[in-house]
């Protein structure tokens, strides 16, 4: 009886593959139009090259003005660096854009001054740093920028206008 169950088995196994190769068979293959997104990421890269070379001034931090008196700023470089402040300290980060509007921010270094006025400055920064690490997308205007973490903006910014 034993020789009979790898038989049985293997009868079974091949009914099951020509049951589904025939259901592949005799299925439609779904198409997608790729266009409209290849549109968005093509667009998504023109509008890169206006954000990145750019400084970015810190407008609101989770909603909240930043502290008086206190420089927060970001700079894309081309590729895949940036570099700031974050009110107290220079930071540098590198860069990865995924995708139509994702963003992520990795390795993200900062000098280790301690900055006592304003009061708050290093809690501020602490939490700017955080949330800078957070980040998963941006959404630009060509002088505002957000950044988001899970849909929500998280930080603003404005575009430095230089004097002539």
């Amino acid at each position: 009886m034993n020789k009979f169950i790898p038989i049985v088995l293997l009868s079974i196994t091949m009914l099951l593959t020509l049951g589904c190769e025939t259901a592949k068979r005799d299925e439609e293959p779904i198409r997608v139009d790729a266009e409209p997104h290849a549109n968005l990421v093509k667009q998504a890269k023109e509008d890169w090259s206006w954000i990145s070379g750019t400084t970015w001034i810190a407008t609101s931090i989770e909603g909240q003005e930043p502290l008086k008196d206190t420089s927060l700023w970001i700079r894309f470089e081309d590729h895949t660096w940036m570099s700031g402040s974050a009110g107290c300290n220079r930071i540098s980060a590198s860069y990865e854009r995924r995708g139509i509007d994702g963003l992520q921010m990795s390795q993200i270094a900062s000098t280790r001054m301690h900055c006592a006025q304003p009061k708050g400055t290093m809690q501020q920064e602490s939490r700017f740093l955080h949330l800078l690490a957070d980040i998963d997308a941006y959404h630009a205007e060509p002088d505002t920028l957000g950044l988001s973490t899970n849909a929500i903006t998280m930080l603003t910014f404005k575009r430095l206008e230089i004097e002539k």
